[in-house]
This record gives C-alpha cells, structure tokens and sequence, in this order.
C-alpha cells in the first residue's frame, strides 16, 4: 500500500511578522518536528508573509522561515502586503522579497525547478516526489499577469507525468467561489491600479479558465488572504479533461495574536484517493474542529494520472 504523506500550509504570516514573531516560528519549529511522524513531504507559504514590505517584517519571515532549511522544501508567494511601499500592492515588484528570500537560496534544492524571470523568486516552480507520485508546484504572484500564467501552462504542458499543486495568495473566496466569479466580492482587479499596467492581471476566475482547467494534471490549489466566515473556503471544480481540481482557502489572521498560530495540515492517501484536512495551531496546541477546517474528501483518485 502507497503511504500517505502529508502538505503542510502556512496561510498569511503578515501579523506574525509584524509583531508576533514566535507564533510564526512556532509554525515552522512544529512543522520540522514532525516532519517524519507526518511524512510532511513540502511546505507551501499562501503569501501576506509581511504586513507592511518594511525590513524588520521580512527578517522576521527569514528567522522563521529559516528553521525549514536543511529540513524541508517549501514555496512562498507574494501577497499584496508584500508588494510596493508599505505593502502598497500597485507596485508589482518586492526587492525585499528577493532580498530576503533569494532565488540562490532555493536553486541549491534538488526540489527547485526554476523561475518566470531570472534572479526572481516570486513565480516558481518546484518538483518534489511522494505517495509514489510526481509533483510539481507552481507559485505564481498575486493575481498573475498573462504573461505567467503563459509561462505556467508552458511549465505544465513540459511536466505532463506530474500532478500539479497550484500555489498564489488570492483565488478561493470565503464563500466557496473562485474570486471573481461574483459581483459581490471585495479585491477585485479593477480595484487596483496595478489592473491597467502592461500584462494585466487575473483573478481566481480568470486563472481557472486560463490556466487550470486546462489541464488534466491540476490536482489541487491553496490560497489565502480572505478572511470572512473565518478565513476557510472550499470549490470542487471539474476541468475540461473531466479532472476534479480541489481548491482552498485558509487565511486565520483575524483571530487573536494574528492567527493564532493555526495551520494547514493536508493528508493525502493516494492508495485509497483520500484527502484528509485539518487545522492546527502549535502556539495554542489545539485543532479547529469545525467541519470547514476538518473535512475528509474521498474518490479523487489520486494513484492515476
């Protein structure tokens, strides 16, 4: 039988590393503690890693972030905190990002794969083996331009023995829909100046129909910076090959101390095609047990590509 292995999903670190910097090394010190226990194969950061692009927040994300080194592969997008002045995200660029977290640091992994543009890690793609499966993650910047999610179905189509775990800051809302698939929804692209520069920008929707669905190896999706009914959301979506793509949003920072130190622990069984999901902070060592953050998604045959 296959063994299950496990995602661990940091979702938006922002006020961690403004101002509670030990919850968020909680976060990563847990993680790399139970690395074997869990069979934790690779850990993907939702991005809002700061709360306002200033220094002291990106050497908090580092410290944290750091105690991953050596001991496992993760990936890490931008959020619209992360970007411009002040986390002013009409500047798409975040030098303190690259600063921070520079390409070289992850090129030295056998995980890595490669980026959108030379010396810029913020669209990535890593490749990682578990479950007796081939992976490949994409992270891609908040709300891509066309022009990434071009180079994305390109990365895609190349790695078509693999299935593909999708990684960006904004997708699922809160009210299990894509992002932008309502009138209702707050953040959308026009709402922003960076929606007029060259390359445009896209929104859940948007990249559903201009990237995942597209592909029958999109398995899964995870994202973050919604925070109503809690910061959780969930959408089961069939791609045009007929694939289920499983996409969700945790995003907790609305809770006390900036989130209390909860994250995403996502089990998968690829031997009974089973996703186990559950919410779990080390801070505070506790579970949410609701069934928006605890749930069991069964049939998603996980073992065929």
């Amino acid at each position: 039988m296959t063994a299950s292995f496990t995602l661990a999903i940091l979702p938006d670190t922002q006020k961690y590393s403004q101002s509670y910097p030990q919850i968020f090394t909680s976060q990563t010190r847990w993680i790399a503690e139970h690395k074997k226990d869990l069979n934790i194969a690779f850990v993907l950061h939702e991005g809002d890693v700061t709360n306002g692009n200033v220094e002291y927040h990106w050497e908090n994300a580092k410290a944290s972030m750091s105690v991953l080194d050596g001991v496992l592969p993760y990936a890490i997008v931008l959020g619209n905190h992360d970007m411009g002045p002040g986390g002013d995200c009409t500047a798409r660029k975040s030098p303190l990002f690259n600063r921070y977290f520079p390409i070289s640091k992850f090129e030295q992994l056998s995980t890595f794969g490669g980026t959108f543009e030379p010396h810029s890690i913020e669209n990535s793609f890593h490749l990682f083996y578990a479950g007796e499966t081939e992976w490949l993650v994409l992270a891609l910047e908040y709300l891509p331009r066309n022009q990434v999610l071009e180079w994305a179905n390109e990365i895609i189509a190349a790695h078509t023995s693999r299935r593909v775990l999708f990684l960006t800051h904004s997708h699922v809302c809160s009210d299990n829909s894509l992002h932008g698939s309502r009138s209702v929804h707050k953040w959308d692209p026009a709402d922003y100046r960076i929606s007029n520069e060259v390359g445009g920008v896209n929104n859940g929707i948007d990249v559903w129909n201009k990237l995942l669905k597209k592909h029958r190896s999109v398995f899964m999706s995870f994202n973050g910076h919604f925070v109503e009914n809690g910061g959780s959301g969930l959408v089961s979506k069939a791609g045009d090959a007929g694939n289920h793509v499983i996409q969700m949003l945790a995003n907790y920072q609305s809770m006390d101390n900036g989130g209390n130190g909860y994250l995403r622990l996502v089990e998968c069984a690829p031997s009974t095609g089973t996703i186990s999901v559950r919410t779990y902070s080390p801070f505070l060592d506790e579970y949410l047990s609701d069934s928006r953050n605890q749930f069991t998604l069964t049939g998603l045959g996980l073992a065929d590509l």
